[in-house]
C-alpha cells in the first residue's frame, strides 16, 4: 500500500560580501552582510507495491515451508517411531536370542552331567550288582560252612547223648527192631501173647521216667530251699535286732554349671526317702568341702559299673546303638571329675 510523508524545515543561508562604487568624492566600497530564512518543504511517496507483492510472496513460500516442516516433523515422527519400534524389537530379539543361547547351553552342559551321571550310576549298578552276586557267594559259601559246622555239631551231639543214655537208646533200638520183627513176620500172631508183657514193660519204663524227674524235681526244691535258708541266715546275723541310734546315708546330687556368659548355675537334688534339707545349706556344705580326683580303684569300680549300664541299655548291634554307645563312653573323663 503506498504512502505520503512530508518534511518541513526552515533553511537559514548567511551571506556577506562588499560593493565597490566608481571614485568620487564619496567613492570607495560598502561591506554587507545578513542570513536569509527559506521554508522548505518536502513531499516522500512511498511506493510498496512491489513490497507488499514480496511479502505476499514471502508469505506464501513462508506457509509452503511451515507445511514442509510440519510434513517433515510428521515424518520425522513417524520415522523415529518406525525405528525406535525397530530398535526395540532388535534388542528384544537379540535379547531372547542371547537367553535362548545361554539356556541352550546351560541344557547342553546339564544334559552332558546327566549323561555323566547315568553313566556312573550305571556303573555304580554294576558294581552293586557285581557285590551283591559276590555277597550271594559268601552268603552260600559261609552258610555252607556254618551248615557243616552245625551238622558236625548236631552229629557229635548226638553221639555224646547216645553214650549217655546208650542203654536206653539200646533198649529202644532193639525194642523197635523187635516191634518191627514181629509186625513183619509170622510172629504177629504172637501178640496176645506178649501184649501183657510188653504193657507191663511200657507201664514200668513210664513209671520209671516219672520217678526220675520227680527225683530231680525234689533235688532242685531242696537246693532252693538250702540257699533260701542260707541267705535267711546271712541275713539274721547281719541285722541286729535292738534299737541304736546311727547314722543314715543318702545320695544327694550337686550340680554346678558354667554357661558361656560366664553365669553359674548350681541345682542340687535329693532323694525322696527322707523329708528334704534346706538346699542352701547343703550347696555351702559342698563349696566347703575339699575336692579332689578320683582314685585309681574308685575308677575302675565306676567304670565297671558305667560299662555294665551302657551295655544294658544299648544291648542291640544295630549301627546307630553302637554310634551312640561309643560317643558316651568316650565322653567319660576321670580327669575332669572330682570327688570329696
Amino acid at each position: 500500500m503506498s504512502y505520503r510523508r512530508s518534511f518541513n524545515k526552515t533553511i537559514s543561508v548567511h551571506y556577506s560580501g562588499s560593493v565597490s562604487y566608481p571614485a568620487s568624492q564619496h567613492g570607495g566600497s560598502v561591506s554587507y552582510s545578513g542570513t536569509a530564512h527559506e521554508n522548505v518543504t518536502v513531499n516522500i511517496d512511498v511506493e510498496t507495491t512491489p513490497f507488499d507483492r514480496s511479502i505476499d510472496n514471502c508469505n506464501s513460500n513462508v506457509s509452503l515451508l511451515t507445511g514442509a516442516v510440519v510434513a517433515t516433523e510428521a515424518a520425522q515422527i513417524a520415522s523415529i517411531d518406525n525405528n525406535a519400534k525397530k530398535i526395540g524389537q532388535t534388542i528384544i530379539d537379540g535379547f531372547f536370542k542371547t537367553i535362548r543361547s545361554e539356556i541352550s547351553q546351560q541344557i547342553m552342559e546339564l544334559t552332558t552331567k546327566l549323561d555323566a551321571t547315568l553313566m556312573h550310576l550305571h556303573e555304580l549298578a554294576k558294581r552293586c550288582v557285581g557285590k551283591q552276586k559276590q555277597m550271594e557267594t559268601d552268603y552260600n559259601r559261609i552258610t555252607s560252612r556254618y551248615l557243616n559246622i552245625f551238622e558236625d555239631l548236631n552229629n557229635e551231639l548226638e553221639n555224646r547223648i547216645f553214650e549217655l543214655d546208650k542203654p536206653a537208646f539200646v533198649f529202644k533200638r532193639e525194642s523197635d527192631n523187635h516191634t518191627n520183627r514181629a509186625l513183619g513176620s509170622d510172629l504177629a500172631s504172637t501178640v496176645s501173647v506178649f501184649g501183657k508183657e510188653g504193657s507191663e514193660l511200657q507201664a514200668r519204663i513210664s513209671a520209671s521216667i516219672a520217678k526220675k524227674r520227680a527225683l530231680d524235681t525234689i533235688g532242685k526244691a531242696n537246693i532252693f530251699l538250702l540257699k533260701q535258708k542260707k541267705l535267711d541266715e546271712t541275713i539274721n546275723q547281719s541285722m541286729l535286732n535292738e534299737t541304736v541310734t546311727a547314722v543314715l546315708y543318702l545320695p544327694v546330687c550337686f550340680i554346678e554349671t558354667q554357661s558361656e556368659e560366664s553365669q553359674i548355675d548350681r541345682r542340687l537334688f535329693q532323694s525322696g526317702s527322707l523329708s528334704k534339707m534346706q538346699e542352701n545349706e547343703l550347696m555351702a556344705d559342698f563349696q566347703a568341702q575339699h575336692w579332689s580326683i578320683i582314685s585309681g580303684e574308685s575308677k575302675a569300680q565306676i567304670g565297671r559299673y558305667f560299662n555294665a549300664e551302657l551295655n544294658r541299655h544299648f544291648s542291640s548291634a544295630d549301627t546307630h546303638s553302637n554310634r551312640v554307645k561309643e560317643n558316651i563312653a568316650s565322653m567319660l573323663n576321670f580327669n575332669h571329675i572330682k570327688s570329696i
